[in-house]
């Protein structure tokens, strides 16, 4: 009988396993700075998120846009996956 609950035990664990999935976003912060290296301080700010297949010249496989604002230090914060789609599945 022990053996019995310890398989069972067993069977459900790797089920919940097999069932794990990816999350649906990833939080991300860069600090923004204009061209001649100042920071970009409470200001409206566009990010293009581009993931690529293999290397950094891949394929483009997801594409999102973010509008968001900076802080007094130029950070922005922002969760992948929550942006307008342009290419992809999220």
């Amino acid at each position: 009988m022990k053996l019995a609950y310890t398989l069972l035990l067993l069977f459900v664990t790797v089920t919940l396993k097999v069932f794990a999935q990816s999350p649906e976003k990833m939080s991300y912060q860069a600090i923004v700075r204009a061209q001649d290296n100042s920071l970009v301080v409470n200001s409206r700010v566009s990010l293009r998120i581009i993931v690529h297949q293999g290397t950094a010249t891949g394929t483009n496989v997801y594409l999102e846009t973010h509008s968001v604002t900076t802080n007094a230090n130029g950070l922005v914060s922002l969760e992948i996956g929550t942006g307008t789609i342009g290419t992809g599945d999220c």
